[in-house]
């Protein structure tokens, strides 16, 4: 199958290349149909010589069908073109988790509180609805993404969370079964009942608990070069609460995130929606508001910085400018194309705090205000001191005079 700019695929005009798998690739391509681009998924050569596979694959086309989520990527067409079998799927722009974590990681350090509970109660709200999903008769199709993982999750570039790749997908009457002893899904966000061949829709909460730890400490939790050892992380290493490495974290968001990474799934939320709900009142109690536009605003802030500027005096000045009030008029950030794509912004709180948001704008008043605030507090130290020398002289001067 060729893989050149410009090439007519169908009604396709392929263009950009995004990466590729072991099972198909997956191009930027402008449709002649849609009038729009898209991400343009084909099965590669040999994949198409294996009935299995290409089963899979069309089952997979077919499952899409039934989403349709605005926190869920849309899957616009399906088919065959000569011996090649595609799917066109919605064209996220924006970074995925990985990406954003590897960004803030080189510059402000931590993503803000509001920003990873706006980011994962998105994923719980994708879930939901999927885990809930019928068919047009109103059978349930009781859809299993199975692979909930950072690369999967895109902050769009209007801050609206987007759950991807439903390929690993499985429906439980589907007739496509998982061969005995094959794992799918990235191994440090895989459910340890699953290691054991136990599948219902709680993997696909696990995965959401191991997200959430990550997003909330900047840390792997389960971090290994071998993947044996991340299996036997994954079944028997010990899981501490996030704020051991966030002080910021209150108790009950702990008990959450700790909630959804019970090894025994009897323990563990039993519904994207009973953590959502959990979630939601947290951030309640917490009076934490945020947007998509605030989120927006912060991630493009994020992605401006230059990680080789970083300084850890930059995350205080950014965690002050989260608390600016959305309606500062402001100039967003222009993303040069020698920094990482250009994603979807975040707004988030720090502690109990209201939510802010960072701009490169408002970051110059912050120094600005900052710099002032210092200079007051050394003068006015310098006149404390100088006022306590001067009543020290005037008390001996009374003394001698005596």
């Amino acid at each position: 199958m060729p893989e050149k700019r410009g090439e007519t695929f169908g009604n396709y005009t392929v263009l950009e290349k995004l990466g590729s798998g072991g099972m198909a690739s997956v191009h930027i391509a402008e449709s002649t149909t849609l009038r729009k681009r898209v991400a343009l998924k084909r099965l590669l050569p040999h994949v198409a010589e294996q009935p299995e596979l290409v089963r899979s694959f069309i089952h997979e086309a077919r499952l899409a069908r039934y989403l349709n989520h605005p926190h869920i990527a849309r899957t616009f067409d399906f088919g065959k073109v000569g011996t090649t079998y595609f799917m066109a799927m919605e064209l996220v722009p924006g970074p995925n988790l990985t990406q954003l974590k590897k960004q803030v990681a080189a510059t402000a350090g931590m993503i803000p509180l509001a920003v990873s509970l706006h980011i994962i109660g998105q994923i719980l709200d994708a879930l939901d609805y999927a885990h809930n999903l019928t068919d047009e008769h109103g059978e349930p199709l009781d859809i299993i993404h199975r692979d909930v993982s950072p690369p999967n999750v895109i902050v769009s570039n209007v801050g609206t969370v987007k759950l991807i790749d439903f390929g690993l997908a499985k429906a439980a009457r589907s007739s496509i079964q998982t061969q005995v002893g094959t794992i799918k899904g990235k191994f440090s966000y895989i459910a340890p009942e699953y290691l054991r061949g136990q599948l219902d829709n709680r993997v696909d909460i696990w995965a959401v608990g191991v997200i959430a730890w990550e997003l909330l400490t900047m840390r792997r939790l389960f971090d290994s070069n071998d993947d044996f050892e991340v299996l036997n992380m994954v079944r028997e290493a010990v899981i501490v609460p996030p704020s051991r490495y966030n002080p910021e974290i209150p108790g009950e968001l702990d008990s959450i995130v700790l909630t959804a990474l019970e090894r025994d799934p009897r323990r563990r939320w039993q519904s994207a929606a009973a953590m959502r709900v959990a979630l939601r009142n947290e951030i309640r109690e917490l009076g934490i508001e945020i947007t998509d536009r605030r989120v927006l605003q912060w991630v493009e802030w994020a992605f401006s910085q230059d990680p080789k500027r970083a300084e850890t005096s930059g995350m205080n000045e950014l965690m002050e400018m989260l608390d600016e009030p959305e309606s500062v008029n402001t100039t967003l950030p222009t993303v040069k194309e020698s920094k990482p794509p250009r994603p979807p912004g975040i707004r988030t709180p720090t502690g109990t705090k209201r939510p802010k948001l960072p701009t490169p704008v408002v970051g110059q008043q912050m120094v600005k205000r900052r710099r002032r605030g210092r200079v007051f507090v050394w003068l006015l130290v310098l006149a404390l001191l100088g006022g306590g020398a001067y009543s020290a002289y005037y008390y001996d001067l009374i003394r001698y005079v005596r």
